[in-house]
């Protein structure tokens, strides 16, 4: 850890300088855990800018790692975005079991991981903002978008997903939703169709599209247009299940090594095009995002000459006049009832309220 250590400081050091270099305003952190890759070691992404913020993103593997970084986030860093899922196994260690059983009295969070990143992380750093953020979620919205652009029309496509967990079951419902019929396929038959079944039950009711599971990864791919891999192991697609799916097909690896070597081989000759997803751009777009809407929050509510009105996303009071912008309102919406929604019939107040603001605003 202490080497890994050094080697994140240097390349935090290496960021504060291209800060100053290119004259950028903000660094912010990223850090999220992953469970795809077998080990212990911290190790960081490449350093990534949009607009006048730089972004350092961080994976840890344990809790404990996350408490040893905490020493190096400074004043330096204007906002660190935490992994919010929780992808660590739970364990105890040895020392909290021998506590446990000799020394009850004196039992210690300490050698329990519970894989929460964002408690570790808000129980000893103060002076930073931290947002909590699912990767999870923004690998679903990533990989809809994808398809989307290949297809440009998605009702009536058939997609088969390979592993069916928590990305593949939100990608199904998300697809279904879209009109796209998916064909579900896990190791563990009961699992699958439990999910599948789900995804049928909570999609809108005037959606005609369904999810199927299948026992068999050839009768899963069986006719579909595209086949999405988001299994946790290598390897999984074979030549054998392209076979069975429509010519120039489409292939999308989210579980990064899902395919064969015979099965890549195989999609080029028959002109199936695979494609990698890589979230990196739509986790740099989120964090600018996220970013600059806590610093520059607009205002939800505020008197105007006496007149007090309110905007988006603000549940305001009887007889609040809802505008467009209380920053800077050029717009009159309406005047709330006191239960979230507009007025039916205004009263003579309301109407001398609205000639009020609108003589202000000038509009």
């Amino acid at each position: 850890m202490v080497n890994q250590m050094k080697s994140i400081k240097t390349q935090l050091y290496k960021a504060k300088k291209l800060l100053r270099k290119y004259k950028l305003k903000h660094l912010c952190v990223t850090i999220t855990t992953n469970t795809s890759r077998d080990g212990n070691k911290v190790y960081f992404a490449p350093l990534r800018q949009i607009n006048d913020i730089l972004i350092f993103g961080i994976i840890v593997y344990s809790t404990d790692q996350l408490k040893k970084l905490n020493k190096i986030f400074n004043k330096d860093i204007k906002a660190i975005f935490v992994d919010t899922e929780k992808k660590i196994p739970y364990k105890i260690g040895n020392k909290f079991k021998k506590n446990y059983i000799i020394k009850n009295k004196n039992l210690s969070n300490e050698f329990i991981e519970f894989g929460n990143l964002p408690t570790v992380l808000k129980s000893s750093i103060k002076h930073i903002p931290i947002f909590e953020f699912k990767p999870n979620d923004l690998t679903v919205e990533h990989t809809w978008h994808m398809i989307r652009d290949h297809f440009k029309i998605l009702s009536k496509k058939k997609i088969a997903i390979f592993g069916a967990g928590n990305i593949g079951f939100k990608l199904g419902l998300k697809l279904v939703e879209s009109g796209v019929n998916i064909k579900l396929y896990r190791r563990n038959i009961e699992k699958c169709m439990h999910i599948s079944n789900t995804i049928n039950l909570v999609k809108p009711i005037s959606t005609l599209a369904e999810s199927g599971f299948s026992e068999s990864p050839i009768s899963a791919c069986y006719n579909t247009d595209a086949i999405i891999a988001c299994a946790n192991e290598k390897s999984v697609i074979k030549k054998d299940y392209l076979k069975s799916m429509k010519p120039n097909g489409l292939i999308i690896d989210l579980g990064k090594g899902n395919l064969d070597k015979q099965s890549v081989s195989y999609a080029k000759k028959r002109g199936i095009k695979i494609l990698r997803c890589d979230i990196t751009q739509t986790l740099v777009n989120y964090v600018s995002q996220n970013f600059n809407n806590h610093h520059f929050r607009l205002k939800k509510k505020r008197f105007i000459n006496g007149v007090n009105i309110v905007s988006g996303g603000f549940f305001g009071k009887k007889d609040s006049i809802i505008v467009n912008n209380c920053d800077d309102p050029n717009q009159i919406l309406g005047v709330s009832d006191g239960y979230g929604n507009f007025k039916k019939k205004k009263s003579k107040s309301d109407f001398i309220n609205i000639k009020k603001l609108k003589k202000h605003l000038q509009i």
